[in-house]
């Protein structure tokens, strides 16, 4: 055989191999579906609630409401019920996330409580946190996971928080405060961290430790000393952790100034070096919109501001977010819709005295809310969400799935048939347009710019089209629809913001 001859062998092979490699690679596999998902999933924005604990409580609220967990679960009959429906519930939320492509998910009230888990000291019972965390495997995502740091054994002594009676705080049999046992506390930290961290995208310590439910008001050492011995003991047993402090109450409320004092003292403790991301909730608009968006920007201002001048900014996660549409009729508290949360501590639970309503709502009848039009909830969505990601903020949460006559359930992406709202849409739109963004440059009021991949896309919603962008551009309206056409062409509208490419 010529060297020639044997060189054009080697070559040969070495395609053939090469090739099948290639085939091999890109040929789908049986049983390999979530990889597939995974790759199709987008970032800035997250479900709330969609392996929610609750789903579990359809005809058992009010009994679980009055008597708390540790009553609750140790009914065998009550409790086996319950997980039958929890699992049937996540069942049917599987495809309804996977249809989202949002990749973490918030979960509060219950999943990774203390109490729930660790039922009684040194017996821990994993059972319905593995069943959330199977499904939510199934659709793709992982969880921001909400630690509540409370065990009814560790803390026997501990009277109930007066009022505090919603399902959140049932979990932990309504009360509130410090671990009593430290070292207790750890050891159920670091098991459940080495247990779930491949579940997990984050770790929540607490929900609104501002708040009179979260057993910290006015009390901001204390939380500091519990943010602070949690994140070391996550760290120690994961040390790719991301831990968030707990979400802090928005601040357009009663309690304004006791909210900015709890959170500027925590940052001038040195709160800021045991979080990765800040996290704060944004309710105020969920039982109708403001006529602008000035609250909502103090409030990340605030917020801003004092991470800068308290060791440096970190990346903001909103993690309670949005607006309604229709007309709702009630505020629905009784009786949460499955997969909804049960706690309404925050903002969402105080309706605001009416106000000027800003185009798109109407008020109707003698109805307590006024009507807002699913395009008038979109582009809230749309532009509040732009607003963000230009005040640092890195992730969004709405709620998942709620019913209709409800304002907090409204907000949800999902009606409780399964139907989207057409936020969602919208949602997917900015998510697949300005995800894994460089820089956010605002260009006027209502104008920003973003870099994206050496791409520049614009967030467009009123005032004059930018002198820049000229010639042939891609259109994008907030239902996802596209359309190439030349600059001169574009009008700007408030209520139909646009990207343009």
């Amino acid at each position: 055989m010529s060297r020639t001859t044997k060189i054009l062998l080697v070559i040969i092979l070495v395609v053939l191999v090469g090739t099948g490699l290639a085939f091999w690679k890109f040929w789908p596999k049986n049983g390999n579906s979530s990889q597939t998902a995974t790759t199709s999933k987008t970032g800035l924005f997250g479900t709330m609630l969609a392996f929610n604990i609750n789903g579990g409580l359809t005809n058992s609220i009010n009994e679980f409401q009055q008597d708390g967990w540790s009553k609750f679960s140790a009914d065998a009959n009550a409790y086996s019920q319950f997980k039958s429906s929890l699992e049937k519930a996540y069942q049917e939320y599987v495809p309804l996330v996977s249809q989202t492509s949002f990749f973490v998910d918030r979960e509060i009230a219950g999943l990774f409580t203390w109490n729930v888990i660790e039922p009684k000291k040194g017996t821990f019972n994993w059972e319905l946190t593995d069943l959330a965390a199977k499904y939510a495997q199934k659709a793709g995502v992982k969880f921001s996971a909400v630690i509540e740091p409370y065990a009814a054994w560790d803390q026997k002594d501990t009277q109930p928080i007066s009022g505090c009676q919603a399902l959140d705080f049932a979990y932990r049999d309504f009360k509130a405060g410090p671990p009593k046992d430290t070292a207790e506390y750890e050891n159920f930290l670091t098991k459940m961290v080495e247990r779930y961290q491949k579940n997990i995208a984050a770790w929540e310590i607490g929900n609104e430790p501002d708040s009179q439910c979260a057993g910290y008001q006015n009390n901001p050492q204390s939380y500091f000393d519990l943010l602070k011995i949690s994140y070391e003991t996550i760290k120690k047993a994961d040390p790719s952790a991301i831990v968030l402090n707990a979400g802090a109450v928005e601040i357009d409320m009663i309690e304004a100034e006791s909210i900015k004092t709890f959170w500027t003292k925590f940052f001038e403790l040195g709160g800021g070096q045991y979080l990765d991301k800040f996290n704060l909730h944004y309710n105020n608009e969920k039982d109708g919109a403001k006529p602008d968006s000035s609250v909502f920007l103090a409030d990340l201002a605030f917020y801003n501001d004092l991470m800068k001048n308290n060791g440096g900014v970190k990346p903001i996660w909103i993690t309670e977010f949005g607006t309604y549409s229709g007309t709702p009729t009630s505020q629905n508290q009784s009786a949460p819709a499955q997969g909804q949360p049960g706690s309404f501590a925050s903002g969402s639970s105080k309706t605001n005295p009416r106000r000027t309503l800003p185009a798109g709502q109407q008020v109707q009848g003698q109805t307590s809310f006024p009507t807002q039009s699913p395009e008038f909830q979109a582009a809230w969505y749309f532009k509040n969400s732009i607003l963000a990601f230009n005040s640092g903020t890195e992730r969004i949460f709405p709620d998942f799935v709620g019913p209709s006559d409800s304002p907090l359930g409204a907000s949800a992406m999902f009606d409780t048939s399964g139907q989207p709202r057409l936020f969602l849409g919208t949602l997917k739109t900015i998510a697949t347009k300005l995800s894994g963004f460089a820089k956010v440059e605002k260009i006027a009021d209502s104008q920003y710019k973003f870099t994206v991949n050496n791409k520049t896309v614009y967030a467009l919603w009123s005032g004059t089209l930018p002198n820049e962008i000229s010639g042939k551009v891609k259109v994008t309206d907030i239902k996802g629809q596209e359309q190439t056409m030349d600059a001169t062409g574009i009008k700007l509208s408030s209520d139909q913001p646009i990207l343009v490419e």
